[in-house]
């Protein structure tokens, strides 16, 4: 009766704490898109400006889902398929915004006319990966769409640890250490500490945030020093 109790006061607990993990998503968010270079700013790019909204509406949701006793179906369903944007997207759409923000600076860098096809392929290698993984959602089969979505992971670490070097971004390339450590260490931490998986995931995301706001800056920056 006792271990029924207290395995039922941790469940509670662990939602709580994974419910404020995604309030604190939810203003480090906001915090972003006040910060973001405007897409009018960055050569027309609203990338990783529409991937922020998206991780607006992954924390409400999130904010819903663990503090509602009782979450239906279809609010769980939506939360899952935001979640999976949240894990595939972020390094390709912050590459496809450098990519396609930085074509000057990285002329020199590939074969002309290459770089746009890169940044726009990053997009793609996203859809691609969101694609296998709800088809192979089902228990037996979804250890394919990890494998395919940890490929798509390391693909664009290579590819923002190139566009980090050549341009100098210091915040692209922490970026890169950051977000590959987080994908194979949190399973580990979470299961080692019993932790949710979802409240690790959740404040990862927002020191991504963090990072993700600078590196752009920080192309922007570099971008109208090359244009005086």
């Amino acid at each position: 009766m006792c271990t029924a109790h207290s395995s039922t006061m941790n469940q509670q607990l662990s939602r709580v704490a994974t419910c404020i993990g995604h309030v604190v998503l939810a203003a480090v968010t906001g915090w972003s898109l006040k910060y973001l270079p405007s897409p009018s700013s960055t050569l027309g790019v609203p990338v990783v400006y529409i991937l922020l909204w998206c991780l607006l509406a992954y924390s409400v949701l999130g904010i819903v889902r663990f503090s509602h006793p009782q979450p239906g179906s279809a609010l769980r369903l939506l939360y899952d398929q935001l979640a999976l944007v949240t894990k595939v997207c972020p390094l390709p759409f912050l590459n496809a915004q450098l990519y396609l923000q930085q074509l000057e600076q990285l002329g020199n860098l590939f074969f002309p006319g290459t770089e746009r096809g890169l940044g726009y392929a990053f997009l793609l290698m996203a859809l691609g990966a969101f694609v296998v993984c709800n088809v192979f959602r089902d228990l037996n089969r979804r250890h394919i769409g990890e494998h395919v979505a940890t490929g798509v992971l390391l693909l664009n670490a290579l590819g923002l640890g190139v566009v980090a070097g050549a341009t100098g971004n210091y915040w692209a390339s922490g970026l890169v250490v950051s977000f590959v450590s987080k994908h194979f260490l949190l399973p580990v931490l979470a299961e080692r500490y019993q932790i949710p998986h979802a409240l690790l995931y959740t404040y990862g995301l927002s020191f991504y945030e963090i990072f993700v706001v600078n590196a752009v800056a920080d192309a922007q920056a570099l971008m109208n020093i090359k244009s005086r």
